[in-house]
């Protein structure tokens, strides 16, 4: 199932090559030295970090010199402060509305990743403040937003005065129903500061805007990412009972469908599907939802998916909203709910347009709901063969 851009951005000429951070995450646990399941589960995890790691070094690399770059905890969290962004949020009746951006901004972006594997960090509740050289402390944006190339934290800042800033960030700790499989991970909340950086007006316009400089080169930059995320992918459908993708618009949507408790268990583990067996007719079903942009192939964080399963009867089942979940080798949207043993199911997802900012003129995307069906969804392993294609991409 190799990715591919639905629709491909203007070819861009070769990128500048990257610079390594001071501070690239040295991965906690090496595959080579783990054993059987654990260490396919932690390459799958490395593949898809190895390719968030490399792009945000990029980034960091060609976003001029206001910038910074730490460790804390179980995080690597950076920044880049760059001119300010005018953006698209929802309007209504399926469409749009573009804001310019306000004068007398700077945009701050901040990086969140796993030092465990290098991945992006999504659905994370982070908060920012500015301190300017006399004490005084702003808070500043740092909501989820979406951009070319790779997503971030943060927003457009008000910047009145010229001085040396310092930059605090606080991460607030995952809740259980976020965190599946892992116990102890993102348990606390991290906080950390960097160093100061002098910002001033006419530096910052001197500068590139930071959506126009990922958007040149995000078809070349995104091709390890979507290779790392179809392995991952690929891996789950193997293992699932049931699970495939399909276009919708300006996204692609996915499900994998599983014994709770099995769905992505380390990968080579046999299932012990007969031990599932209830005598109340029913079993305990995982329902895993994918949904990527059509045009990237990238993940996206911030919405909420409805998911049911539909009987030959017309009977309803299934978990209804499905939070967002961070797992050890594949981030999804997933709950478990108790499904009766029937033949044959119709899986229906159902979810809003995000709420989050799309940052850019090239983010003029996800304006309308998604409503995708998939039939043919059984609980029979045998009665479902595995996919192994992508999805049509759009014209």
């Amino acid at each position: 199932m190799p990715f591919a851009f639905g629709q491909q951005p203007a070819p861009a000429a070769t990128p500048p090559p990257a610079t390594a951070s001071a501070t690239t995450p040295v991965k906690v646990t090496d595959a080579g030295q783990a054993k059987g399941g654990e260490a396919e589960l932690l390459r799958l995890a490395q593949q898809q970090g190895k390719a968030d790691t490399a792009i945000v070094d990029w980034v960091l690399a060609n976003s001029g010199p206001l910038k910074g770059d730490t460790r804390a905890g179980e995080l690597r969290i950076a920044f880049t402060i760059t001119p300010a962004e005018g953006w698209w949020d929802k309007a209504g009746g399926g469409k749009l509305a573009w804001h310019d951006a306000p004068d007398g901004n700077v945009h701050l972006r901040i990086f969140i990743l796993d030092l465990a594997d290098g991945r992006l960090a999504p659905g994370l509740s982070v908060r920012a403040t500015l301190v300017d050289a006399n004490g005084n402390e702003q808070s500043v944006p740092a909501d989820f937003g979406w951009y070319p190339l790779i997503n971030a934290y943060g927003g457009n800042i008000p910047m009145d005065t010229d001085s040396s800033y310092t930059l605090r960030v606080s991460v607030d700790a995952l809740q259980p129903h976020h965190v599946f499989a892992v116990s102890e991970h993102f348990a606390h909340a991290i906080n950390t500061e960097f160093p100061p950086v002098q910002i001033s007006q006419d530096t910052v316009a001197a500068m590139s805007l930071a959506s126009d400089t990922s958007f040149a080169y995000e078809a070349d930059l995104l091709k390890p990412a979507n290779a790392a995320l179809s392995a991952a992918i690929t891996a789950l459908w193997k293992q699932s009972l049931s699970g495939s993708e399909r276009p919708f618009g300006d996204y692609f949507v996915g499900y994998a469908l599983d014994f709770s408790g099995l769905v992505m268990p380390l990968p080579g583990a046999k299932l012990h599907l007969k031990k599932m067996v209830d005598l109340s007719g029913k079993d305990s079903v995982r329902v895993v939802v994918l949904p990527r942009d059509s045009h990237s192939g990238r993940f996206i964080p911030g919405l909420k998916p409805q998911a049911n399963l539909i009987a030959a009867d017309g009977k309803l089942y299934g978990p209804g909203e499905l939070p967002l979940t961070w797992h050890q080798w594949l981030s999804h949207y997933g709950r478990s709910a108790r499904i009766p043993r029937k033949e044959v199911y119709k899986l229906r997802v159902h979810f809003e347009p995000p709420s989050f900012r799309r940052w850019g003129r090239q983010s003029e995307r996800f304006a309308v709901p998604a409503d995708v069906e998939f039939d043919d969804v059984s609980l029979k392993p045998e009665a479902n063969p595995k996919p192994d294609a992508k999805p049509e991409a759009k014209d």
